[in-house]
Formats: C-alpha cells, sequence, structure tokens
C-alpha cells in the first residue's frame, strides 16, 4: 500500500518527482490525500490518477480508455481563447467538470469539506469536544505612494511588463541552424521571468532592488560571452522550470534560469536582431534601476510597521507573516526587530532543521516541549503545509499570492 500525501504536487507528469513516484506505486494500491484547494485542469486529474489506474485499461465502470475520455474533455477547450471567449470557455470548464466527478471521481474520491463534516458528523465532533475554529473576515491594509513613487511605480510596470523583451532568457528563438528549438519552452521561460519580475515589485522594493540587479548582472556575463563568441542555454529548462512552478519556487527557478549548466552554441549562428535586443533589455533594466535611486524609503514597509505599533491584536497575539520571497522574509524581520525591537523567527527554504524544530516548539501547540521565546514568525509558503502553528490565531500576507487558492491554504 502507497499513501502520498501533500498529493497535489504531484499533477504534473513532465517532473522528475512524479516520474519517480510513478515507478513507486506500479502495480501497487495507492491512496492519495491532499488537504491543499487547487484549480485543476481535466489533465492535472488524469495524471494523479494515471499513478494508480492503467490509462488505456481502467477499470471504472464503463471507462475502459481514459485517455481518449479527457482527451476529448481537452479538446473541447482546444481553440478557445480564455479572454476572447470567457463565457463559452466557462460553460464548457463547468460541463467538463460535472462530467469528471459523475463518470470518474465518484468512483474513485471521497471529499470532506469543513461544512459536510459538521453537517453529517455533528454528533461524533460533540463526541470528542471537536470544533473548527471561527475564522475571521480578512482586513485589508492600504499604503499610499507620494506622487514621485507613484510615477516611477507606473513607469516601472511598463518597462517591465511591455517594453521588455526578456530576450537573454529565451536565446533559441533566435537560433538559425536546425535544431529543437525548445520554442514553447522558451516562450514559457521569457513569461515566467515576468511573472517573477513583477511578483518580486509586489512583495517588497528590497526584493525587486536585489532582483533588478541581478538580472542587470546576468545580462552583462551574458552579453559579454556572446561577444566572446558563446552562447549558452539548456534544453533542461523546461522540466525543471515546471518542476519549480508546481512548487511556486520562484527563487529556485531564477537560480536555475541564472545557474544552469548550459550547452554553448556559437554566437555567430544566431539572429543578428538578438544582440540588439540584448542591448536593449540592458539598456531597459539600467533605465529601472536609474529610475530607483530616486526611492529614498518604503511605503509598505512603514504602513506595516505603523500598524504593528498601534494594533492591539497585532501587539498582543502570536503572528505569522507570509511572504513569497525570502528576502522579503530576511528584510521584514530585520526591521521589526530593529524598529519595535520584537525578536522574530525567521524560517525559509534555506532554514535548518534544528530552526524547524524552534518554530514547531514556539507555535505548534502539539508540540513535547513547547516554549514562548518568540511572539513573531516570518516565513515564506515552505510552512504554509505540514505544520501546525496553531499557537498563532493571526496570519498577515504580506504580499498577496496571485491564485487565491494560497489564501485559502
Amino acid at each position: 500500500n502507497i499513501i502520498v500525501d501533500e498529493a497535489h504536487r504531484f499533477r504534473t507528469e513532465q517532473t522528475s518527482s512524479y516520474e519517480l513516484l510513478s515507478q513507486i506505486c506500479r502495480g501497487k494500491r495507492v491512496i492519495l490525500v491532499t488537504a491543499t484547494p487547487y484549480n485543476n485542469s481535466p489533465r492535472d486529474v488524469l495524471n494523479q490518477i494515471k499513478l494508480f489506474q492503467p490509462p488505456r485499461k481502467s477499470t471504472i465502470p464503463n471507462l475502459p480508455n481514459l485517455e481518449s475520455f479527457f482527451a476529448g474533455l481537452e479538446n473541447r477547450l482546444k481553440n478557445l481563447d480564455r479572454q476572447e471567449n470567457w463565457h463559452e470557455y466557462v460553460e464548457i470548464t463547468k460541463s467538463n467538470s460535472k462530467e469528471i466527478r459523475e463518470k470518474v471521481l465518484k468512483f474513485l474520491m471521497v471529499r470532506r469539506t469543513r461544512s459536510e463534516i459538521e453537517h453529517f458528523f455533528d454528533e461524533d465532533l460533540k463526541k470528542q469536544g471537536v470544533k473548527f475554529p471561527k475564522v475571521s473576515d480578512p482586513v485589508s491594509v492600504f499604503y499610499q505612494f507620494s506622487d514621485e513613487e507613484d510615477d516611477i511605480f507606473q513607469k516601472t510596470i511598463k518597462l517591465i511588463t511591455q517594453d521588455l523583451n526578456y530576450s537573454r532568457y529565451s536565446p533559441m528563438l533566435y537560433y538559425t541552424r536546425p535544431v529543437e528549438k525548445h520554442e514553447q519552452a522558451q516562450k514559457n521561460m521569457k513569461r515566467f521571468m515576468r511573472i517573477l519580475f513583477v511578483k518580486r515589485l509586489e512583495s517588497s522594493f528590497f526584493a525587486f532592488r536585489n532582483t533588478l540587479s541581478r538580472f542587470i548582472t546576468s545580462y552583462e556575463q551574458f552579453i559579454r560571452e556572446f561577444d566572446n563568441g558563446k552562447v549558452w542555454t539548456s534544453s533542461e529548462y523546461s522540466n525543471k522550470v515546471f518542476e519549480y512552478l508546481a512548487d511556486e519556487n520562484l527563487d529556485a527557478l531564477q537560480k536555475l534560469v541564472e545557474e544552469e549548466k548550459a550547452d554553448q552554441y556559437l554566437a555567430e549562428d544566431f539572429d543578428p536582431q538578438f544582440r540588439q535586443l540584448l542591448d536593449k533589455d540592458l539598456f531597459i533594466l539600467k533605465e529601472v534601476d536609474r529610475l530607483w535611486q530616486q526611492i529614498s524609503h518604503d511605503p509598505k514597509l512603514e504602513a506595516f510597521v505603523r500598524l504593528m505599533g498601534k494594533d492591539s491584536v497585532l501587539r498582543e497575539n502570536k503572528l505569522i507573516i507570509f511572504t513569497e520571497s525570502k528576502e522579503t522574509a530576511k528584510y521584514l524581520s530585520t526591521n521589526l526587530d530593529l524598529q519595535l525591537g520584537e525578536r522574530t523567527l525567521l524560517f525559509s527554504g534555506e532554514s535548518s532543521h534544528s530552526l524547524r524544530e524552534q518554530v514547531i516548539e514556539n507555535f505548534d501547540a502539539k508540540s513535547d516541549s513547547p516554549k514562548n521565546d518568540f511572539r513573531i514568525l516570518v516565513t515564506t509558503e515552505v510552512l504554509a503545509e505540514g505544520v501546525n502553528l496553531h499557537m498563532s490565531n493571526v496570519v498577515i500576507n504580506y504580499d498577496i499570492p496571485w491564485n487565491p487558492t494560497r489564501m485559502m491554504q
């Protein structure tokens, strides 16, 4: 029997972790468990079912060929643009979801929401003295830019979303020799890097500045190598990228792009336009850097520190502060220590096992050795699942995840 917890991590067939898990599961009885809400595509559902069902010889009643069934659902959406054909897209998606539930999932899935448990297992909950906590509605915190800051912010958004080509991250789109160019993967890479850049801007001025600096250095190094006759790239990007995206690990994604061992090509085999685009991108990045030299303070951080000082709920309770960027996490922790005199516990994907134990001791009510050394925990989403932090009843999202289900989690 194979029991897989956090099973939502295995929705993408192209990842090495999925491939290894499928080898373990072959010929076994498999139970997939998750409490994480996700907006799955039909292909995601099929990939998970394939861990315990042969896709062309399934044991699901009246549905021996799962590949054919799911391919049919995907074909309904094939030529529809999600934005241009919005209403039709939504209707077909609803219809597909209903068909998957009625023809597939009702034979495979046990689904339990809190409301279902309260409704169907009410007596059992009372006997055990178990109840779900009442969750307050979220509270928005607003901060304000000066006119100058607003102008710089708006110019930055335009420059990094509309003007910047991200050519350094898609060299094979400009390769002139016959070779498998992984065109879609390279286009995806450009899109991913644009998303990463905007997310860092939304996270904190500190994280954005650091990312901007790395982008500039990366471009300068790439151009230097190009002028020496070499272009480095990697066909491994696509698999790794999807793996990191599935985990929402943007830091690892950026490190991969900048440091992955890569294949070498001759610069002379690239379209001359490529070199021009590299120069244009570097110019835009330096223009953004020049704009940001005029920013002398951080209105988001200042508003947050003021709120932490005057709000009684935030002053008197244990707090968990989530951010998507480990750089923002370090920045926040340092500033809360300095400006409020609070000892904060900082945890990210780089933290040690002993620090994880400190988190459990200070924030898990069922810890074997509970302590109260820290009131504030600043962490990335690495602690969003798999750890109980119930000694705190206040959660702060310093930057809001783009995917609303991350907020629910």
